[in-house]
């Protein structure tokens, strides 16, 4: 199978059970005559989409969450529908208390987003029972919900756990036929030919395989995921071993095994072997301290060192590994719940500037709606917490792609109506689009909206919409885009006054990292350092792309800003193959301060420049030997573009 159809499957997966959640529903309704069903179908399409993924107790956990706090937004939604003030007053408030969740990362977000939606369709809910309407939509998340954690589980990133998984395997045979030529044919050059000319060749050709993959999967999904970097991460550890295991068999070929290679052979295999179990499998698994390392060479004490840490990490692929020792703070540590909300609720914050901007456009869409559109107000309100995002640039793309989405699949939907007549017909073409729908959201929200339009259409009127509602759908969604237009200009959240923070972030997070590498640290800490580097630089980079969003006047600077970046990475980078060459020669002496203090200095001047305005006094580079010549190289260029540029606020 090609990475990239492996890729998709997982997706496709999920399209086939959000379909299954919601179609089904909506036929047994037609057809049993018992329109209240469509809450059942509404409940599962709703927790289809905020499924979060992961393993299947995070998976529990946060769907509990989103099951127990959707039915009593629904329940409260009905019971507030007959009264006009009432209704609004339950949508403003469940809508900002959603909103808050962005608070606590992306998932809250997207489940605060859900919750949201389903409270502005019960708002206007006045055909069903409260109690009766709220328990069937908790029928159709839960049984959403018993599809994605008990029935059909779908593993997103088992496209690049499978594959890694091969490389480890691959890694483990060309270990134990090592072990064999050393033990048995030492003295026998063709031995060791065919072993380098077979195993170096099939390992090889895994990791390319999986890098592929791995390519593939990153481009299908948006943002980071605690599962895919540490999957990236053990990839990236094999190619490391690799090369390791050639100079290990150079090693034992011109001086011969003895008993304590032997040994860390043995344990070579059984780790590579239990990495591509764990990674397969994803047991939970704790951090385990390194005990004594007992093999012969440099080179054979490195492979195990490495080996026993990327077992503790396919132990557990959704949390952050981190030795006990480390003086970095990982994500999840950074701060406590109780701190997070205190923060998120401050009148001064973003989070909350952005909940009130989301409470006022629930609330406007909810009463233009039910003037403009009486019989579908629900759509405005749809439309309008849909696509209203916390930055201006996203909420107008956002805008354009719902607009034009609905007006193509309006289309579709239209000529549906004129070829199909029957319910089951009906529902055989809904499934597919719903699929579709599903498949394409993490690429293209414009494609998400193409299909899923008909679905909506399709159902709509009981069934046999008419090209009136086509039009009315088109013209509620202009409606709630320009709702949603005007409410982010309501104290606009310009991504271009944040730009400046994020970048000296990457700068910070990179000057921990040269401190950490010049000072000695552990490989476990400079490995942790690492990633932060790149989590700053990936954030940084997100907080461009939204600048770029926004309109031109407060795009100056961008140009800087991505040279800045570039040679950030380079540095971070430079950094890397450096702490890769020392821990393969212990031997070298120890590194010049002043060289530290040159790098540090350079980045501190950028910082200081591109948060503040305030320039510094260059300074001359100073010598360094080949190994280190283009790291100082890349530190004088961060500091001459931030030092030139216009991204100080």
């Amino acid at each position: 199978m090609s990475p990239r159809l492996a890729a998709l499957l997982p997706d496709l997966g999920k399209g086939v059970r959000a379909a299954i959640a919601t179609v089904v529903p909506f036929l047994l309704a037609r057809q049993l005559g018992r329109p209240e069903l469509t809450w059942v179908a509404l409940g599962g399409w709703l927790a289809s989409l905020a499924d979060p993924g992961g393993t299947r107790r995070a998976r529990a956990n946060d769907m509990a969450v989103y099951l127990v706090a959707s039915t009593a937004a629904v329940l409260l939604g009905t019971l507030a529908a007959g009264s006009p003030i009432a209704s609004v007053i339950v949508v403003g408030a469940v809508v900002f208390a959603a909103s808050m969740a962005r608070a606590f990362g992306g998932i809250a977000a997207s489940i605060g987003t859900t919750i949201a939606i389903a409270v502005a369709i019960a708002a206007e809910a006045t055909s069903s029972p409260p109690v009766i309407a709220a328990g069937l939509f908790a029928l159709g998340s839960a049984w959403a919900v018993a599809l994605s954690t008990i029935i059909w589980p779908v593993w997103p990133h088992l496209p690049l756990r499978a594959p890694t998984a091969q490389v480890y395997a691959a890694l483990a045979d060309y270990t134990e036929a090592l072990a064999e030529v050393s033990r048995d044919r030492a003295g026998d050059p063709t031995a060791w030919s065919e072993l380098a000319r077979e195993h170096q060749r099939r390992v090889r050709a895994a990791i390319e395989t999986a890098r592929t993959a791995m390519v593939e999967l990153r481009a299908r999904r948006s943002g980071e995921s605690t599962v895919g970097a540490n999957t990236r991460m053990i990839l990236g550890e094999a190619e490391s071993e690799l090369f390791k295991l050639i100079a290990y068999a150079d090693e034992l070929e011109s001086r011969g095994a003895t008993t304590a290679d032997a040994a860390a052979l043995a344990e070579l295999v059984t780790s590579y072997h239990a990495i591509r179990d764990q990674t397969l499998s994803r047991r939970a698994g704790t951090w385990k301290p390194e005990v004594a390392i007992d093999a012969p060479s440099r080179l054979a004490r490195e492979l195990v060192r490495t080996s026993r840490v990327v077992v503790d990490v396919s132990r557990d692929l959704d949390v952050l590994p981190m030795p006990p020792n480390s003086h970095i703070i990982t994500p999840q540590a950074a701060t406590q719940p109780a701190t997070t909300a205190r923060d998120a609720l401050s009148t001064g914050s973003p989070i909350f500037h952005h909940a009130v901007r989301v409470t006022l456009a629930g609330v406007v869409a909810l009463i233009v709606g039910r003037i403009a559109s009486p019989r579908h107000a629900v759509w405005v309100s749809i439309t309008a917490l849909a696509v209203l995002q916390p930055y201006l640039g996203p909420t107008l793309q956002r805008v354009v792609e719902r607009v034009v989405g609905t007006a193509l699949g309006c289309a579709i939907a239209l000529a549906l109506i004129g070829t199909i007549t029957s319910p089951v017909g009906t529902a055989l073409a809904m499934f597919p689009l719903a699929v579709i729908s599903v498949v394409t959201r993490p690429r293209s929200y414009r494609l998400f909206v193409l299909f899923l339009t008909p679905v909506f259409l399709l159902v709509a009127d009981r069934w046999s919409p008419t090209i009136d509602t086509a039009l009315v759908r088109m013209l509620d969604v202009a409606i709630g885009g320009a709702i949603a237009v005007l409410a982010a200009l309501v104290k606009p959240s310009w991504e271009r006054a944040r730009l400046p923070e994020a970048l000296g972030a990457a700068l910070d997070a990179t000057s921990a990292y040269v401190t950490c590498n010049f000072d000695g640290g552990t490989r476990a800490q400079l490995a942790a350092s690492r990633r932060s580097v790149g989590i700053a630089l990936e954030t940084a980079e997100s907080s461009l792309e939204r600048m770029l969003a926004e309109p031109r006047r407060l795009q100056h600077g961008a140009a800087d800003a991505v040279l800045l970046l570039t040679y950030a990475r380079r540095l971070s980078g430079s950094l890397t193959a450096f702490d890769e060459s020392r821990a393969a020669h212990p031997a070298l002496p120890a590194l010049d301060p002043t060289l530290r203090d040159y790098v540090i200095a350079q980045l501190d001047a950028a910082k200081r420049f591109v948060t503040t305005g305030e320039r510094s006094p260059s300074r001359d580079a100073p010598d360094a030997d080949p190994m280190l010549a283009r790291l100082v190289h890349n530190a004088e260029l961060v500091g001459r573009v931030a030092t030139s540029s216009m991204l100080a606020a």
